[in-house]
């Protein structure tokens, strides 16, 4: 198995880690039990943002491209895949907002859907 095609697992990875991060919460409203998997990756996001460290997920992809003879990209995934590609460039920080009040956003709607839930069975809230 070539480093390179490691390279594109761990990009693939990454951007299914991220859309998870913002849509995880929704799906948690058909399915509760990922609100558990989805609180891990939210802690783990706000981390990493806060904290301002390198992910893991970068320096792993970063390694196999290394590897596998490919120039390897300055910066984070995000900066390198995202910024200027779904958004404006330089407005990461904006993005990173929207993102986690999407996550407030999918708890409120998953607390609500779960409290309905309870009314309907009968089971006191």
């Amino acid at each position: 198995m070539g480093y390179r095609f490691l390279g594109d697992v761990m990009m693939v990875l990454h951007g299914a880690f991220l859309l998870f991060f913002v849509i995880g919460g929704f799906l948690a409203w058909k399915w509760p039990k990922l609100i558990w998997v989805h609180l891990g990756i939210v802690v783990w996001n706000l981390t990493i943002v806060i904290l301002d460290f390198d992910c893991p997920f970068t320096g792993t992809e970063k390694y196999f491209r290394r590897e596998g003879g490919e120039a390897v990209y300055e910066g984070g995934y995000i900066n390198h895949y995202l910024d200027g590609t779904i958004w404006p460039e330089g407005e990461t920080p904006t993005a990173e907002k929207v993102g986690f009040a999407l996550v407030i956003i999918g708890y409120i709607g998953y607390f609500v859907a779960r409290r309905r839930r309870r009314q309907r069975v009968g089971t006191p809230a």
